[in-house]
Order: C-alpha cells, then structure tokens, then sequence
C-alpha cells in the first residue's frame, strides 16, 4: 500500500449538492481513502492509494460526477 495524497482542481463546482457529488464519487474509487472539495476555491484533496488509483481513474470519476479536472 503506497498511499499520496494530491490536490486537483475541479471545474464548475456551483453549490453544496456539486461538492457532495464530486467527493462522493471519488471515495468510491478502490483506493481513495477521502476526497474533501472547497467549494470557493474548486480544490480537491485526495488520499488514496497511488498503487491502486490512476490520474485516469480520478479524471474519469470527476467526469462520472459531470464535471471536470483543470489540467
């Protein structure tokens, strides 16, 4: 287990409900211990397992969540 954690900036996070749908879907990843989003500023911050989840894998839960990753 190799555990990181990362701050990524996440795009078109409008209200409460957009936080929880963005943070929801990333804990539900194998491998993400917890995802807290600012609602202010559109950061997440990530700890997870780098073994277990791929910056695709994140990119493609935010996109789940129908938003998406600043790059």
């Amino acid at each position: 287990m190799s555990n990181d954690n990362c701050e990524i900036k996440v795009n078109g996070l409008k209200c409460n409900s957009c936080v929880l749908a963005v943070e929801n879907s990333l804990k539900e990843l194998d491998g993400v211990d917890d995802a807290k989003a600012d609602l202010e500023t559109g950061i997440v911050k990530l700890d997870y397992d780098k073994d277990k989840v791929s910056n695709g894998d994140i990119e493609e839960s935010v996109e789940d969540a129908g938003f998406s990753m600043e790059k």
